[in-house]
């Protein structure tokens, strides 16, 4: 399953997404595939729409990503994801498909039950129910291409902080004959969470993260890292109030101001010297530290390997022994 494979007590939870009559562009669908969705899915999306979201300063930016899981007939379990790569060319998305087939046989190796179910995105702006961004039919048919019958998963990102309502719809694939042509659509379709203990446990951390601001053993490391980050902005801020004239004295827009200077000088003189043979041997000595334990870590692993290949290699003579 979602977490390590470990099975668990599970809980279903029945979403109320009542289906509302004339959305357009996706369609209505209140039939076909049981679909269960784990919290580990929408926690991943949620995650990857805030990192790129920080990096473009608060500017909100697009993901795409691949959905895996598990199908047994009309029965679909979504349990993980990874992210994908595209790059914008004419105003229409290309996936990054390389990248696509790497990651798919990285997650294949290690979750060898799980297979890709279809793609989801977040939504930076808002979408009316039932309603997909400009662009996702084609995107839908570049997965299509490579998966049958693939899943859409929109998530809206662009609700305000505190929303009840859980701003997700899961549409599936559908072709319809248009004027005697046959036509690919998207219809909306219901869905359900499925989660477990281990799911349950994370997903009740992150939201008192989220309310609170902090949780149940990263308390003090949230007041600790808070703390250095203050000091630290308020150390860059005297700094640049230090620089700023001097920078000015030595272009000629300001007198020059020797009585500054000098407090300047003193203050440079007051710091710790780093620049010493004494600095550079405790520095050479971490660094030997660090990498000692990362090669006794290396050398821990290869033992152990060994000794698994060894065990294996004995229990298959032994028993070839007892055949002759």
């Amino acid at each position: 399953r979602a977490l390590g494979g470990g099975r668990g007590s599970e809980r279903e939870m029945e979403t109320d997404d009542d289906v509302q009559a004339g959305a357009n562009a996706a369609g209505v669908k209140t039939g076909g595939l049981n679909i269960d969705i784990h919290p580990l899915v929408i926690v991943n999306i949620s995650d990857h729409g805030t990192r790129k979201k920080s990096l473009a300063k608060g500017k909100g930016v697009r993901v795409l990503g691949i959905l895996l899981g598990v199908q047994e007939g009309r029965d679909v379990e979504i349990c993980n994801s990874f992210e994908l790569d595209y790059k914008v060319v004419g105003g229409a998305i290309q996936l990054n498909k390389d990248m696509l087939e790497v990651k798919a046989e990285q997650y294949k190796k290690v979750f060898d039950k799980y297979e890709p179910l279809g793609w989801y995105s977040n939504s930076p702006d808002k979408v009316p129910l039932g309603e997909v961004l400009e662009g996702d039919l084609q995107l839908h048919k570049q997965i299509a291409a490579i998966y049958e019958n693939p899943l859409y998963l929109l998530l809206d990102t662009s609700m305000a902080p505190g929303s009840r309502e859980l701003p997700m719809q899961i549409f599936e694939s559908e072709l319809h004959i248009i004027d005697d042509a046959p036509t690919f659509t998207l219809a909306k379709s219901t869905y359900k969470l499925k989660s477990e203990d281990a799911e349950r446990i994370s997903v009740d951390q992150v939201s008192r993260l989220s309310q609170t601001g902090t949780g149940s053993g990263s308390s003090a490391l949230s007041s600790h890292l808070t703390s250095l980050n203050s000091a630290i902005t308020m150390l860059q801020k005297r700094v640049q109030q230090i620089l700023k004239p001097l920078e000015a004295m030595q272009r000629g827009d300001i007198p020059m101001d020797h009585n500054m200077l000098r407090q300047v000088q003193a203050l440079c003189n007051r710091l710790p010297a780093v620049d010493n043979a004494e600095f550079d041997g405790e520095l050479l000595d971490q660094q030997r530290d660090a990498l000692l334990v990362a090669y006794l870590g290396a050398m821990t692993k290869g033992t152990n390997t060994a000794n698994e290949v060894t065990d294996k290699y004995n229990l298959a003579f032994e028993r070839q022994s007892r055949r002759r």
